[in-house]
């Protein structure tokens, strides 16, 4: 849904009728968008693809309204067909009629720029469209920082792209007028420490021609001027054209009718089989200024502009991978324009959840690309039996976020960690990586992935492990190897005098500790005191042991051999009674 310099601001959704009955036309479709960026530059489009896949663009009626009970931005159109829709962003381009009689039109999107058409250029009134692609300083200097040979530029005009009907020609020279901020005073000072040759000063029209250029420059300053054109789809140096520096930052140059013939052949929108917008992208002329420093080859010109028009649509994007706080297997893939990293990462915070890992690395990245996830090490994906299966798309202007639960390879993996590892790869799908299937775009098959351009570790904490036993095993308990009770040892301490428990605590080499213990808890009762002894003393000795023997012998050389006789007896009628309720 996306091509060229259009970004998508909402969701990509299709209306069908699946019945026979016919559907009442037109329809008034109120499309919700959030669009990130509102300036002069960019309007707001409604693009439609029909079932024939014909491309279409509407403007909208209104961006503006209440709908579903709320208020937001709505695209309001009003549609005669049926198909897949979409609201866009791109460049804004104008349109505007010349006279026989000349024209002099100052553009709405940059009242800065200029075009001053003179009187005979066409012999009949033409529709001429302007579309005009502006250049970040930044871009620029990033193109600078990877190649020492474009060290010379110093600022450029905005991309010009313009477009005359095909059956009319140019027949006179058509004026421009650009801005192209100098370098500022603070900059130059910093740069004359590094070139002593280049000293400030005001620039006079001499002409001088360098390397195939002609240009406008200073005698001292050496800071030149340069018109790039595309003639023939290859970017060149225009050379006869004549530059002058105006007031407030402002370039002035005369194209010359005869590079508009070679530039374009114009388009013709009755007889071209694609929509106005493609026609104009594949016929408009294209201009650009550079305002250099010194002397440099016209190849490095051609070859700084081409990468610069490419430059203007690709995005520095940063991946954030965070896990939920509450369920760290629950995590969110967000790919996001690099200048929104901080406001998006407080948005996931706020929302619960949080790192790490941390943020990755600038990655570069055009509307549309998508990111591929692979998942390896003892982390994967639930429901990731595909490779394709977890795709990310990036727009610039929109949240891209894909949520995934994560689960372990090998529950017994990592064992030296507390957390299982794993790695995510991310690969770059371009659009030409893509094939249809059905009514959606896939990634095919045979064409090979490059190397990954990120990859993120991973960790998930282990959680505790339940282990379950089986049910054939036969678990012994306590009371089936050695049925002394509770009750059993109640009885005995009613039976015992204050002598025989003095007797059989010494023969059971009992710790005095515990015999104080046991007074302490119950200074009132021998019985109480003696059946606490007993139980610690049952408590400290092996769960495999048998007890009802060695206390049995403890009582005889007390001189209780009749408690002794008692308590056998009843030590086996309660294992009786025991074996025969587990066997019912």
């Amino acid at each position: 849904m996306v091509s060229g310099s259009e970004e998508l601001v909402s969701t990509v959704f299709r209306i069908q009728n699946s019945s026979h009955v016919k559907c009442p036309f037109p329809l008034t479709i109120a499309v919700p968008f959030q669009a990130s960026y509102r300036g002069n530059y960019r309007e707001i489009t409604v693009k439609v693809v029909d079932p024939e896949q014909r491309v279409s663009y509407i403007t909208p009626a209104s961006t503006e309204g209440f709908y579903g009970g709320q208020r937001g931005w709505f695209a309001v159109v009003r549609v005669y067909s049926l198909g897949v829709f979409a609201v866009l962003s791109r460049l804004r381009t104008e349109s505007f009629t010349v006279p026989r009689t000349g024209l002099s039109h100052k553009l709405s999107v940059d009242s800065r720029i200029c075009l001053d058409y003179l009187p005979g250029s066409f012999t009949a009134p033409v529709v001429a469209q302007v579309t005009v692609q502006p250049v970040d300083a930044f871009v620029l200097s990033s193109l600078k920082s990877k190649n020492d040979s474009y060290h010379t530029a110093l600022t450029s005009t905005p991309l010009l792209y313009i477009s005359h009907p095909s059956t009319l020609k140019l027949r006179r020279p058509l004026t421009l007028i650009l801005p192209c901020p100098p370098i500022s005073e603070k900059r130059r000072a910093g740069e004359d420490t590094d070139r002593p040759t280049l000293i400030s000063g005001t620039f006079s029209p001499q002409q001088i021609r360098v390397d195939g250029a002609s240009v406008k420059t200073h005698k001292e300053c050496k800071e030149q001027l340069a018109v790039l054109g595309r003639i023939e789809n290859h970017w060149k140096v225009l050379d006869k054209v004549s530059v002058k520096n105006l007031q407030n930052s402002l370039v002035c140059f005369e194209l010359p009718e005869s590079y508009e013939r070679e530039g374009t052949t114009g388009f013709d929108l009755c007889k071209s089989k694609y929509s106005v917008r493609q026609a104009i992208d594949a016929k408009a002329l294209r201009l650009i200024a550079l305002r250099i420093q010194s002397s440099v080859k016209s190849s490095y010109l051609t070859s700084l502009v081409e990468e610069l028009e490419e430059a203007v649509k690709i995005f520095s994007v940063t991946v954030v991978l965070h896990h939920e706080r509450l369920d760290p297997s629950s995590v969110v893939v967000a790919t996001l324009p690099s200048r929104d990293v901080s406001a998006a990462l407080c948005e996931l915070q706020a929302l619960g959840y949080c790192g790490p890992p941390e943020p990755s690395s600038g990655l570069s990245m055009r509307e549309g690309e998508q990111l591929l996830l692979r998942f390896s090490g003892n982390i994967t994906c639930n429901g990731n039996e595909q490779t394709d299966s977890h795709i990310i798309t990036f727009h610039n202007q929109r949240r891209n976020q894909l949520y995934l639960r994560l689960k372990e390879v090998d529950p017994f993996g990592n064992y030296s960690s507390l957390y299982y590892k794993g790695v995510i790869s991310l690969f770059k799908v371009t659009k030409g990586q893509l094939v249809w299937n059905g009514d959606r775009a896939a990634v095919s098959k045979d064409c090979p992935l490059e190397e990954p351009v990120c990859r993120i570790t991973l960790t998930l904490p282990k959680s505790a492990r339940t282990v379950c036993q089986p049910v054939s095993v036969k678990v012994i308990q306590h009371s089936q190897t050695d049925p002394l009770s509770d009750e059993l040892l109640s009885w005995l301490c009613d039976e015992l005098t204050e002598d025989d428990a003095a007797l059989l605590f010494t023969s059971l080499h009992l710790r005095r500790s515990a015999v104080q213990i046991a007074r302490l808890r119950a200074p009132h009762s021998l019985s109480k005191q003696a059946f606490h002894i007993l139980t610690a003393w049952r408590r400290g000795l092996p769960s495999s042991s048998p007890k009802c023997p060695v206390l049995a012998h403890c009582l005889t050389r007390a001189g209780r051999p009749d408690l002794t006789r008692e308590l056998l007896l009843r030590e086996a009628a309660d294992y009786k009674i025991e074996r025969k309720a587990r066997e019912t």
